[in-house]
């Protein structure tokens, strides 16, 4: 497998929910169900974007749920014609992680069933958009986080994840 080790250090900015999101994320859709074809079972628009009433990156996460994560490297260079650059695991072992754009305008994350990043992801969602409580303490995260990381992106995102497992742990022990 090939990487782009290319990131580009970006400064991090917060902004208001884009209605243009979601049309986004429908016409990015249709391209990756072309690459997908034969691997894939549910693709969906997670991540801050996919939730009103929230400042965001203004970077479109998609998830991808494959039959098998061992048909990345099939689709590495399907994903790299439409301008998607593969980054490996980026810190999420399972997950394997693409980027589009300059300034970055996708985020693509595929898994497979051995992990529980794709419930996580779904389930969180979910939550940001019916708690409004949760909601807001998490966009104040956000904003702490970017005065000390602004140009941190990998410290910026670490830093949310207590905040996320804690919420995911207590719904979940909550069922």
């Amino acid at each position: 497998m090939t990487f782009d080790n290319s990131i580009e250090i970006e400064k991090i900015e917060l902004v208001s929910h884009r209605e243009e999101w979601s049309h986004k994320f429908i016409g990015e859709k249709q391209l990756l169900l072309e690459v997908f074809k034969g691997y894939l079972r549910h693709i969906e628009h997670i991540g801050s974007t996919a939730v009103e009433d929230i400042d965001t990156k203004p970077i479109i996460d998609i998830g991808v749920l494959i039959d098998s994560i061992d048909n990345i490297p099939r689709i590495i260079e399907p994903l790299s014609k439409i301008q998607y650059s593969y980054q490996g695991e980026y810190g999420l072992p399972g997950r394997h992680f693409f980027i589009k754009g300059r300034p970055r305008e996708f985020h693509l994350h595929i898994v497979d069933d051995s992990t529980d990043h794709w419930k996580n992801w779904l389930v969180f969602r979910e939550i940001l958009k019916k708690d409004k409580d949760i909601r807001r303490r998490y966009q104040d995260l956000k904003y702490k986080l970017l005065e000390k990381y602004q140009f941190e992106r990998e410290k910026y995102t670490n830093g949310k994840s207590d905040f996320i497992n804690s919420i995911l742990n207590e719904k979940i022990k909550n069922l």
